[in-house]
């Protein structure tokens, strides 16, 4: 058995293609744990040692020149984008521009992100920078974790805020889009093993590079780096 920390960008993906797939090639079992970026990072810091890390870049990087990642065994396999979802039946902002987009935000029942992901750190800043985010937190949706197309779909809010794939991956009728370019952080993601590891996790490492898991990657909307 081999363990698996990784971003909730990539869980869908993940637990439906990707590690049924690479447990029939090696026989070897995955035992993944499944959190925003920012959770598994203070699990490291605390003393944890998964043998494999899949984050955002940045932070897989730093985990490498730490030690605690071994350079030689790390890949970057994905490119999300920040989206939107809305109920199916539910109209949409009238075009794609920003203003409008912030105005949709701001006449909507209540908007749902993560105080934990890159998603929604990357949300509050935008809304911030703009004098928003007051404005949107009087009826906000604040998820402390987990997928907040949830909250869309249960009726608490009718604007979710995500990662594209990690709102594809909540079933229900939904409608899931890009949020506006200007408005955009496109996020990185990277896959690394810790030194010592062994071969079926640099493998694993090596088989998110490849075309079934890039094909399973994109139907989620994730692009290759």
């Amino acid at each position: 058995m081999i363990t698996l920390y990784s971003g909730l960008v990539v869980k869908s993906p993940l637990v439906e293609h990707v590690l049924p797939a690479f447990e029939r090639e090696t026989g070897t079992h995955i035992e993944a744990t499944f959190e925003p970026t920012t959770v598994l990072l203070e699990r490291i810091a605390a003393g944890e040692r998964p043998d494999l890390v899949l984050g955002v870049s940045s932070s897989v990087t730093d985990l490498a020149a730490r030690g605690l990642v071994d350079p030689e065994v790390v890949a970057e396999i994905a490119v999300s984008s920040v989206g939107f979802a809305r109920p199916d039946d539910a109209a949409g902002p009238a075009d794609d521009s920003a203003a409008t987009f912030l105005d949709y935000l701001l006449a909507a029942r209540a908007v749902a992100y993560t105080l934990s992901g890159a998603s929604g750190v990357h949300f509050m800043k935008m809304l911030r920078e703009r004098g928003l985010l007051e404005r949107i937190d009087e009826r906000a949706v604040r998820c402390e974790s987990g997928l907040t197309a949830e909250a869309l779909l249960d009726g608490r809010a009718d604007v979710a805020i995500q990662q594209v794939s990690e709102l594809r991956s909540v079933p229900g009728a939904h409608v899931v889009e890009p949020i506006p370019h200007e408005l955009q952080s496109y996020g990185r993601f990277a896959v690394g093993a810790r030194p010592g590891a062994g071969d079926d996790a640099s493998r694993f490492v090596t088989l998110l590079t490849e075309k079934p898991a890039q094909d399973a990657f994109a139907a989620f909307g994730l692009s290759r780096p």
